[in-house]
């Protein structure tokens, strides 16, 4: 309860920058919730959700999380990605799913898990350990976009993708742009839209030269992995995750 005192109820996590998602506190939060039926524990973490999901801090073409926001608003991640982080992302994800099963949370929960399962993956087919941040010597490179690719990119489509993303001709983060949702809510027809420009988008960014990947497999990590697999398999009746959870 004295730890409610320092949450930011507006944008999540804690008060203050750098900001670190640190979901296991939110899982006990949760635990507090469901013991306890006080509101605030429920809003601390489905703040906390809400805006890791849709800002900086989450990759919108591929899944996933960056390991921290620089900022208090979650716009620019330091952009190493954690296999320990997405796996507490995906569980506590999953958690909240179950209290409050919204197809939006859903779909970040498949989209992130399938990350993991690809991305993760190394030589012995279980799971590496974190990408690094940076990409020919420059932190985000990878990841972000100016407003000129943007355009060539999108061409007609450039206006809708702006109605429901923050990009601009100045950038959000050092004059490029970090994919991060508006909170206008695109209905079935527009989502599917989004998807295909997202799409083109991931293929374009595939095409640059990629993060290096730490692929050692840590026994801990994959062991949690796989029990975290068997969670969301059971909350999602995803067979071919429960298939791949008992392979590795």
């Amino acid at each position: 309860e004295s730890m409610l005192g320092y949450i930011d109820y507006e944008w999540g996590g804690f008060k203050g920058s750098p900001k670190f998602p640190q979901f296991y506190v939110f899982e006990s939060f949760l635990h507090f919730y469901k013991k306890t039926k006080n509101k605030k524990f429920h809003d601390a973490v489905k703040v906390l959700i809400h805006n890791v999901c849709s800002r900086g801090l989450y990759d919108h073409l591929l899944g996933g999380i960056a390991r921290y926001s620089t900022d208090d608003r979650w716009i620019a991640p330091h952009f190493e990605k954690m296999l320990y982080d997405n796996i507490l992302f995906v569980n506590l994800l999953g958690q909240f799913y179950l209290e409050e099963p919204d197809d939006y949370y859903k779909d970040k929960l498949i989209q992130t898990v399938n990350f993991v399962n690809k991305a993760f993956k190394n030589k012995e087919d279980l799971l590496g350990s974190a990408y690094d941040a940076d990409s020919d010597g420059i932190e985000g490179k990878y990841y972000v976009w100016t407003d000129k690719e943007l355009k060539n990119v999108l061409e007609k489509d450039y206006d809708f993708f702006a109605k429901y993303y923050d990009i601009s001709e100045n950038g959000n983060w050092e004059g490029k742009n970090i994919l991060i949702e508006k909170s206008a809510k695109p209905s079935k027809e527009d989502n599917e839209k989004l998807k295909i420009i997202k799409n083109k988008l991931l293929a374009i960014r595939e095409k640059r030269d990629q993060p290096f990947f730490d692929d050692k497999s840590q026994i801990d990590l994959n062991s949690y992995w796989i029990s975290v697999l068997f969670f969301v398999a059971e909350v999602t009746n995803n067979e071919g995750w429960r298939k791949l959870a008992l392979s590795n």
